[in-house]
């Protein structure tokens, strides 16, 4: 593969408070905060950063202003295809829709792309100041104003991304242009919209719907016009769910006198034919909050989203890998005392020690098609012995750790073709555990690689396949085999909840395979005894597939009634020896009782 020229990597840093944070602070939450924190990654003469989805632009000229400060990241020599791939795979993370304000935020996205890029984290003093924010009683309350304040300035459309040039780099797809702030009243509103000016057509509407809103206007209000827009969207979006009235009160004068409008604009509410709420004033972000408000009330959302299950969900983003380095001369000599003297393995070696003292990003990277034909031929062989492949296989579980460059090309290998031959060598040569070990442990590494789970899931074939070596290690007689395949679980199950959760979609369940792994998970809880952190990632990993699964899902659900989920969980929280996972065993017991 070859590498592209080196570019600087740049973190350009913006105050959204525009000073206030430091100097309100203290008064306000007890403690300094120097700035509410916005950033974006300057590569290639593009400024990337993450608000109404992954945007691009000229560096310094969003809507943002001028930087607070540049922060010099380093190099990066990345391979541009490979850039592309990886921020193209984050379009399916960073959407519009997922954005959260302290959660998953801009500077989420800034930390992810510049260790992609140069293997460095941005200043802590930004990654960690919403959780210092939440640590505080005041912080805790004002989180709703804050998120509706902020998120109109966060997730506004980049205002200069026509300018960007796109030589030799990677062109995200640009960002609609800033819709106009002002709409005309009732000729521009959609069909979902409706206007009356009839008092007993609103009682109408209000006693047949589940939930209604009401926008009392009239032609007259200047204010009421900053509320068009976003009214209207809000109708072409949630119609299916709510009624939307708009009514001009200068036309209806039965209708102000009946329900009492004193000025305009004025909003209500309903809730099957009841009020449900009423305020005045022409805040886009205050009446997108309050008519979601409305939609949760009157449709409840899935009981598990009632639930407090902090541990559970803060797990999703735990890392697991396996860099243990072997002694690399001892394994040259027993590759080559099998009869496989190839220059490849040298090569590795060397690479590995290298990387090791120097650090991936000052490793020039190898030959990867010349080491992976090497693998590749080696497996086909029917003259070598598992006994003889597996140190090859841990060579390349330590050749794909912490090294993105590595684990990018392997996640976009062609069908993934080097993965599915080692899962189904490691499937046919069964009785060997330490090839199946690893196997799971060169599995878990590719997982730190954000493309590879998606083109993982992508293909049935191959996810049945993995699926029939993690079950049947599960439940192995060796612990060691039995925590890198709960370890692969996790990271599994970890990927299904994300895409649950951002899409609305089952990658897993789609066949009979993920029903069988949610069996094998539960025996593996169940059977566990000798390891706690086997024990806890299975359950872990159990939370993350059932939260939020819809009901429809009956096979997934009947099964873990069949098995008795919620008592064999229960169960782990009264043993002694598995005290370490009792909280996050009480928090996943409780997504089974509540289903």
């Amino acid at each position: 593969m070859l590498l592209d020229m080196e570019h600087s990597v740049k973190l350009y840093v913006y105050d959204l408070s525009k000073g206030l944070a430091k100097s309100l602070s203290v008064q306000f939450i007890g403690k300094q905060i120097d700035g509410i924190w916005h950033t974006s990654v300057v590569y290639n003469n593009i400024e990337y950063f993450y608000g109404a989805g992954i945007q691009t632009a000229t560096p310094g000229t969003t809507h943002h202003g001028s930087p607070l400060e540049v922060v010099d990241m380093g190099m990066s020599s990345l391979p541009a295809d490979v850039v592309q791939e990886y921020i193209s795979s984050l379009t399916s993370i960073y959407t519009p829709e997922s954005y959260d304000l302290f959660m998953h935020n801009c500077n989420n996205f800034s930390q992810d792309l510049c260790q992609f890029l140069v293997g460095r984290d941005i200043p802590a003093h930004i990654t960690g100041l919403p959780k210092e924010v939440l640590n505080t009683p005041f912080g805790q309350m004002m989180r709703p104003m804050l998120e509706s304040s902020l998120r109109p300035i966060t997730t506004a459309p980049a205002l200069s991304v026509s300018a960007v040039p796109v030589t030799n780099s990677i062109a995200l797809p640009a960002s609609p242009a800033p819709k106009a702030t002002i709409a005309s009243q009732s000729s521009s509103s959609p069909h979902s919209v409706i206007h009356t000016t009839s008092a007993s057509e609103i009682d109408n509407i209000i006693s047949s719907h589940k939930a209604a809103v009401v926008f009392f206007t009239s032609s007259t209000c200047g204010p009421c016009r900053i509320a068009y827009q976003k009214y209207d969207e809000l109708a072409e979006e949630l119609s299916d769910k709510c009624a939307f009235v708009k009514v001009d009160i200068n036309m209806a004068y039965d209708v102000s006198r009946n329900w009492n409008i004193s000025a305009t604009p004025t909003f209500m509410t309903f809730i099957d034919g009841q009020k449900f709420d009423e305020w005045k004033g022409a805040s886009p972000p205050n009446l997108e909050s309050n008519v979601k408000l409305l939609i949760s009330a009157a449709y409840p959302p899935h009981s598990h989203l009632r639930l407090r299950v902090p541990l559970l969900l803060s797990a999703s983003n735990s890392p697991v890998t396996y860099t243990r380095i072997p002694p690399l001369e001892k394994v040259s000599d027993k590759l080559v005392a099998s009869g496989l003297a190839d220059p490849s393995i040298h090569i590795v070696n060397e690479f590995i020690s290298q990387r090791e003292s120097l650090g991936s990003r000052e490793t020039p990277l190898i030959d990867l098609h010349q080491w992976n034909t090497f693998i590749r031929t080696t497996i086909a062989r029917s003259d070598l012995g598992a006994g003889a492949i597996f140190p090859l296989i841990d060579l390349l579980r330590v050749v794909v750790s912490n090294d993105v460059r590595v684990s990018s090309w392997y996640a976009e290998e062609a069908d993934l073709e080097t993965t599915r031959s080692l899962i189904v060598y490691a499937l046919a040569q069964n009785e060997m555990y330490q090839l199946r070990l690893v196997t799971l442990q060169y599995l878990c590494n590719l997982f730190s690689c954000p493309l590879f789970a998606s083109q993982l899931f992508s293909r049935v074939m191959l996810t049945s396949s993995l699926i029939e070596l993690v079950v049947g290690s599960l439940l192995d007689t060796h612990v060691n085999v039995r925590v890198a395949a709960s370890s692969l679980t996790f990271k599994m199950a970890e990927y299904v909840y994300r895409d649950r959760t951002q899409h609305s979609e089952e990658v897993l369940f789609q066949s009979d395979c993920g029903v069988e792994l949610v069996v094998a998970i539960l025996e593996g809880i169940s059977q566990e005894s000798e390891s706690a952190a086997t024990a806890g990632r299975l359950i872990t990993a159990l939370g993350l597939l059932v939260y939020c699964l819809p009901a429809s899902y009956t096979d997934v659900w009947d099964s873990c009634t069949g098995l008795e989920a919620h008592n064999t969980i229960i169960s782990k929280t009264k043993d002694s020896s598995m005290s370490e996972v009792k909280d996050v065993a009480v928090e996943v017991a409780q997504l089974f009782a509540a289903h």
